[in-house]
């Protein structure tokens, strides 16, 4: 938003028996379609009677064709004398749609309306995302799994509704599965975040395999500290702050609690909204591996016992209100997309993060959601009598998508993704999530967020055509009209560029 001041005209010194305009800014000059508008206006009580502090200011736009379009009225807040001048301050929403409008400000005093200087003229433009649906739209919605579970769905069947033809079915969960807690290394040796501590560590006491010196007292840490030659030391950090016990690790660091509190450690990626003290630490059960991935980096994986995961899961991904049968459905999912990707190779099975599932291992574990795991251990959903992909998300919008428009690609068309039988969009009145806004972008800022994404269409982003919709609405691929160039994208790159929550979207505005 380009936050150039305008200078208004002054009222003309001979008009009389009105609201006379001193002096007048207005930022920005050209504010983007539902921007914010900040008007300063000296003002002078040319009346012969006193303005009471109750009497209303209107500010009302108005379109191309005089036509009101939006309109807000609010006191005038003082009492001002006639021939006395007052500071008025005003902030107001510019309309949501693109083109020439004016500003209108007026005084109601007296049973009259003093109009203050003279219509305000802008042009808008830019653009505004509005929608619903948080998510890819595929499979499970938790709102609405809360919706049905409030009006007295069983979790049988609020699965059986979004997975469709599928069987729930019993599988051996009594494995291991390994979690990685950061989305790739992670460098011990950067610049730690003031709000995670003053370094990397793991709190006492713990169990290293292989190095039985660097298991120490409650009141001290394990810590990680960049050696001369560019790898990664372990250190035993006493309460005084001194350091014993280094150790240099080429291999995976296996680390075991030593108590019942599992694993703390601030070996995050990135914080809740929770910054309270503490808060920077969480706790893990089974064991923390440390996997050297080069350097001073590594991978923090967390191996435990499948249910046991899922604890961490499920109230990680539904809050534990949400009623008893939709946390027996989200366990399930989430046990059942969990099974599906455990193969054993590599470092890790799953992330625990929006990659694949959200995990908070101890730390928010609570009775409700432990339950609800307890109540459907080894449960699982399956096709054909094969474990499903048990896609979920947080809201569906009010319908969900085919598999076939979920993770789709654009090259001049649509490249549909694969066709599963048991993802098929449904109708979902239950889902009352809120409806979302994003933006507004003005026409450079938009174009800006293009280069951002190596899309260079020019200076200015002239327009938005969507091409083509699913289903459900959700939008497929988008024509991107720069002032220079155009180009077509999907509305799954769409949505990543603009930070949009769903594709199902509707998109005013234009440059």
């Amino acid at each position: 938003m380009a936050l150039l001041g305008w200078i208004l005209p002054a009222t003309p010194a001979s008009a009389a028996a009105t609201a006379t305009l001193v002096t007048g800014t207005v930022i920005p000059h050209n504010p983007p379609m539902d921007g914010v508008v900040r008007l300063d206006l000296k003002v002078r009580n040319d009346t012969a009677n006193a303005w009471a502090a109750r009497d209303l200011v209107h500010l009302t736009w108005k379109g191309g064709d005089v036509k009101p379009v939006t309109a807000d009225a609010r006191p005038l807040g003082q009492a001002v004398a006639s021939n006395a001048t007052m500071t008025l301050t005003l902030v107001t929403l510019a309309p949501t749609a693109v083109g020439d409008f004016t500003l209108t400000v007026e005084l109601e005093t007296g049973g009259s309306r003093l109009q203050i200087g003279d219509p305000t003229p802008f042009h808008l433009s830019g653009f505004l995302f509005k929608g619903r649906g948080n998510g890819h739209g595929l499979g499970m919605s938790q709102w609405g799994a809360r919706g049905r579970a409030g009006a007295g769905d069983d979790y049988k069947k609020i699965l059986a509704a979004y997975y469709q033809n599928s069987r729930i079915d019993s599988r051996d969960t009594s494995g291991m599965v390994r979690i990685a807690l950061t989305h790739g290394p992670i460098d011990l040796a950067r610049p730690w975040p003031r709000v995670f501590g003053p370094m990397p560590f793991v709190a006492e006491p713990v169990i290293v395999d292989g190095y039985p010196l660097l298991s120490g007292a409650s009141s001290e840490l394990l810590g990680f500290e960049a050696s001369p030659g560019g790898h990664m030391d372990a250190f035993v950090q006493s309460s005084d702050g001194t350091h014993r016990a280094s150790v240099a690790f080429s291999r995976p660091l296996v680390i075991h609690s030593a108590g019942a509190a599992g694993i703390r450690t601030n070996i995050l990626q990135t914080m809740g909204g929770d910054f309270r003290t503490g808060a920077e630490q969480w706790r893990y059960s089974g064991e923390l591996r440390l996997i050297p991935k080069g350097g001073t980096n590594v991978l923090p994986v967390n191996v435990l016992p499948i249910e046991d995961y899922l604890k961490g899961v499920v109230p990680a991904e539904m809050p534990p209100y949400w009623g008893v049968e939709a946390l027996k459905a989200q366990a399930i999912a989430a046990r059942t997309y969990a099974m599906h990707k455990i193969s054993g190779g590599g470092d890790f099975d799953l992330e625990g993060n929006q990659f694949d599932q959200a995990y908070s291992g101890l730390t928010e574990q609570v009775k409700a959601s432990s339950d609800a795991v307890d109540a459907t251990k080894g449960q699982v959903l399956t096709y054909n009598g094969q474990l499903l992909s048990a896609l979920y998300m947080a809201s569906g919008g009010g319908h969900t998508e085919n598999s076939e428009y979920g993770f789709i690609h654009w090259n001049h068309g649509l490249k549909p993704a694969v066709n599963l039988p048991y993802l098929r969009g449904i109708a979902d009145p239950l889902d009352r999530a809120p409806s979302w806004q994003v933006g507004p972008f003005s026409a450079t800022d938009a174009a800006q967020i293009l280069r951002n994404n190596d899309e260079d269409l020019g200076d200015r982003l002239v327009g938005i055509d969507i091409l083509q919709k699913g289903p459900s609405g959700r939008v497929l691929g988008v024509r991107l009209r720069g002032s220079s160039k155009t180009d077509e994208i999907s509305g799954p790159v769409l949505r990543a560029w603009f930070g949009l929550p769903d594709t199902l979207v509707e998109i005013v505005g234009g440059g």
